[in-house]
């Protein structure tokens, strides 16, 4: 559904926006994505009866990297814009970005998913 597309993308923005709060609250930030992940990991389960990791083995694994790549390239960017005097407008850009490519791309990750498996 569009809500875990959106929980997904959230998670992923946060951490990303990281930068911009001072190094307590980045721990706290950092404490919500993982209570985050841990929920969606949990409703998918309640949900589905089972957790599926996006890095399985297929044309999914694809997706997940180029997923990976571009939080990691937008978090590094984002701790640039900040801790290396950029300009703290790059991190606050990168959040903003982060969050449609992560929504984006889960639907392209389940997207994938459901025509593996023939659905």
């Amino acid at each position: 559904p569009p809500w875990r597309h959106a929980a997904f993308a959230a998670v992923e923005t946060a951490l990303v926006a990281s930068p911009l709060v001072s190094t307590v609250g980045q721990f706290g930030i950092l404490a919500a994505v993982f209570a985050g992940l841990v929920l969606i990991m949990q409703s998918d389960r309640r949900r589905l009866g089972v957790f599926i990791n996006g890095y399985r083995r297929g044309q999914t694994r694809k997706v997940a990297l180029v997923l990976m790549v571009a939080v990691l390239g937008l978090f590094g960017l984002s701790t640039w814009g900040t801790i290396g005097g950029a300009g703290r407008w790059i991190s606050t850009v990168c959040a903003l970005v982060t969050f449609p490519v992560c929504y984006y791309g889960s639907m392209i990750w389940q997207r994938v998913f459901r025509r593996e498996l023939g659905v």
